[in-house]
């Protein structure tokens, strides 16, 4: 396995974008640790909290890096809106 941390810009601008980008880069990055940058995001979607909590509990399960970075004030809204606390995953600890 390699130790190398691959990383993919989530871009959504508005909540119908399309997931597919970063479903391709789910798929492809199988066994290597990842970081997913929300820093271009407006408003997360559920359906995007939905892949990146199954996929934070896949990579963790496996012993990999699963990281969500840049989390800005849009996406805290809707953490909150979703019934999760905004600071979800900013803490190792509790993600």
């Amino acid at each position: 396995m390699s130790t190398e941390t691959l990383k993919h810009n989530l871009d959504l601008p508005n909540a119908f974008a399309d997931l597919d980008p970063l479903i391709a880069f789910l798929t492809s990055s199988r066994e290597k640790a990842v970081e997913i940058d929300c820093g271009n995001v407006t408003v997360l979607p559920s359906r995007c909290l939905q892949l990146l909590l199954g996929a934070e509990q896949q990579w963790r399960s496996e012993g990999l890096g699963f990281s969500v970075t840049n989390i800005n004030e849009g996406c805290r809204k809707s953490l909150t809106l979703l019934g999760l606390e905004p600071s979800r995953f900013e803490d190792e600890e509790t993600a």
